[in-house]
């Protein structure tokens, strides 16, 4: 990587970090790709919006996406959802690619509630999984798995959609109601499929 692509991507990172709360300063470049590793999600349970029982584990060896939303939400949350269906619809032929939206008002968003949303957006569940449980639980996946969120402020979610790669590990984050970084997240997917 020459200094100026490692100056940039540095640049990118500090800015990321400072503005969208990630407090993540460190990183490492996989050998493969020039996508740096954030860290790890860790494991985690939910339950979908089927009232099923959703592990991490289902996800081993799939590219997944992850947001952070509530069903309520009247601001960012239907752009980024919709960004989601675009890119759920771009990428239809690459069925191990998922995603993920986790909800941060557990106490509203339940499976039934989560379920009339999902078929709002045409999601296909299959693939795309809208995830609720314990607040506590949900607030440590947020903060401490994908350094997202807020500990005293959960319902004051990330803008962010995070790249997961098929190693649990967080290889970027992009803000969901961007244009470009939707198409940055779409180029950076198929980059994770070259691994």
């Amino acid at each position: 990587m020459g200094k100026n692509k490692f100056l940039v991507l540095f640049i990118i990172l500090v800015f990321v970090s400072v503005a969208g709360g990630i407090g993540v300063l460190s990183f490492q470049v996989s050998p493969k790709t020039s996508l740096p590793v954030y860290g790890e999600t860790g494991n985690f349970r939910l339950v979908d919006s089927h009232g099923r029982d959703f592990d991490s584990l289902q996800l081993r060896n799939k590219v997944w996406i992850a947001a952070f939303f509530f069903t309520t939400c009247s601001d960012i949350c239907p752009l980024m959802i919709k960004n989601l269906r675009v890119l759920q619809e771009m990428f239809a032929a690459h069925r191990d690619l998922e995603f993920i939206s986790i909800s941060v008002n557990p106490e509203q968003d339940t499976p039934s509630v989560l379920s009339a949303y999902a078929d709002q957006y045409e999601a296909d569940t299959d693939r795309w999984h809208f995830l609720t449980g314990p607040r506590d639980d949900i607030t440590r996946i947020a903060v401490h798995g994908f350094k997202v969120g807020s500990v005293t402020e959960p319902i004051f979610h990330s803008p962010h959609f995070i790249l997961v790669d098929r190693r649990f590990r967080v290889r970027g984050y992009y803000e969901g109601t961007q244009a470009q970084d939707i198409q940055r997240l779409s180029k950076d997917i198929l980059e994770l499929y070259s691994e």
